[in-house]
């Protein structure tokens, strides 16, 4: 095979490797149909806690966004049904407060090439069996980090029994599937979590 022969071939392998990760990214909203999280839980209440009646509890920040406020609140009130709570807010004897947020972070691939070299005309030079090539760079990828919080009070003890937190990564995001299946995977072993970080999977809505 020619320098030219294997040149082009390198490049073609480069090209349906950054291909075939794109459309891995871009449809992998599309084929998911559970999520896991990352959950970190403590609890103070006894082995013997039954769910019961609850209301929610904002911090005065969170009337700054009151609509966004309500959607976590509702997102959360599914989950908390589901351990069997029940919303009363004339009469609670606990008050749940939520939060929920995401942010975006870059991953950088690693170069699967061996070698490097920073001048580079078209693109990242690479070495390929012992011959240079130039060729467009590995592609990174955008990942959103995103977590729910919330805390259980016993309103007749005034004070907090129950706290969790759960996170998730992934390429791709959608709150309205994701934020309720969170708050349940922290909602998970509700009142005596075990110690240290857990993976729960958990559900999305619609599948």
């Amino acid at each position: 095979m020619t320098m030219r022969a294997r040149n082009l071939l390198s490049k073609s392998i480069v090209t349906t490797a950054a291909l075939a990760v794109a459309a891995l990214l871009l449809t992998g909203c599309a084929t998911v149909s559970t999520l896991e999280s990352e959950v970190l839980s403590f609890s103070s209440a006894p082995a013997s806690t039954q769910a019961g009646p609850f209301t929610f509890e904002r911090l005065p920040s969170q009337y700054q966004d009151p609509n966004q406020t309500l959607a976590f609140e509702q997102m959360a009130q599914a989950a908390l049904e589901k351990r069997g709570f029940t919303r009363n807010d004339a009469s609670p004897q606990f008050s749940v407060q939520v939060s929920a947020a995401t942010s975006d972070a870059v991953l950088v691939y690693p170069d699967p090439f061996f070698g490097r070299f920073s001048a580079a005309p078209f693109g990242r030079s690479r070495r390929w069996h012992g011959r240079v090539f130039h060729a467009p760079p590995w592609p990174d990828s955008t990942v959103h980090v995103s977590r729910v919080r919330l805390e259980i009070r016993d309103l007749r003890a005034g004070t907090v029994v129950y706290e969790s937190t759960a996170t998730n990564e992934r390429s791709w995001f959608d709150g309205e599937k994701m934020f309720p299946a969170m708050f349940e995977a922290a909602l998970a072993d509700f009142p005596t979590p075990p110690n240290g970080v857990r993976k729960v999977i958990v559900k999305l809505p619609g599948n």
